[in-house]
């Protein structure tokens, strides 16, 4: 294999690295939530800001992490005390990461910024316990967790400014948004959460093993090139 070949095959996974892994990350619910209970059917669930941890950062009222995760999957449960881990992303990065998502294939990067429009509004906002509700109902409609005849007048307006008002979200607003996707993914899982606890890319340390190997590379092609005239073997 020559060298401008290895050297191609290194740069493309260089390059693929941030797109294909999220870094694994520890979630815990201490039981505590911010909004009022909604009946949806036979169930009445917990809305707004969930209270615990994200990767051991306190996340609720008055904490570092902010004022809490968010639920965006009304399919599973969490339980008081659950602790899981998950694949983290910034939001700012959808587009290359969005078959890694648990609602990437029905939903799209359009649908998942739509829940960035009302999830950044919830943290920016200190909605009341009411209006966090309201925000819950609309972003597990917009999930397809529940139907959208179901929404109360307030969800259903937010619903609609989310699909109005999408693409006025920018790259800025994206990038203060992260999403904790659970590993493992699937039904009866634990749920996939929003939040504000930065996480460092989960490829960044593979990222450096392989800039290393670049140059490693680079450095012996280098040193045979100078040992060998051109147009012998070494």
């Amino acid at each position: 294999m020559n060298k401008t070949t290895v050297l191609t095959i290194l740069a493309a996974l260089l390059l693929l690295v941030p797109c294909v892994f999220g870094q694994n990350t520890n979630m815990y619910f201490n039981g505590g939530y911010q909004g009022s209970n909604w009946t949806y059917g036979s169930e009445t669930v917990a809305t707004g800001f969930y209270d615990g941890s994200i990767n051991g950062v306190n996340v609720g009222p008055g904490q570092p992490g902010g004022p809490g995760m968010i639920c965006d999957d009304f399919n599973d449960n969490i339980t008081t005390g659950e602790s899981w881990t998950a694949n983290a992303f910034n939001a700012s990065t959808l587009s290359s990461n969005i078959g890694s998502l648990l609602f990437g294939s029905s939903i799209g990067v359009t649908g998942y910024t739509e829940v960035a429009y009302l999830v950044y509004q919830m943290f920016t906002t200190s909605p009341n316990a009411a209006t966090q509700a309201a925000y819950s109902e609309a972003i597990w409609a917009l999930t397809g967790g529940v139907s959208v005849s179901a929404l109360t007048g307030e969800a259903l307006t937010f619903y609609n400014n989310a699909k109005a008002d999408w693409s006025s979200m920018t790259a800025a607003e994206l990038a203060t948004l992260w999403i904790y996707t659970p590993n493992p993914r699937g039904p009866n899982e634990a749920q996939e959460m929003w939040g504000m606890v930065a996480v460092p890319e989960g490829g960044s340390a593979l990222a450096y093993l392989l800039l290393a190997g670049i140059c490693c590379f680079t450095a012996i092609f280098r040193s045979r090139s100078q040992r060998c005239p051109s147009g012998h073997k070494a």
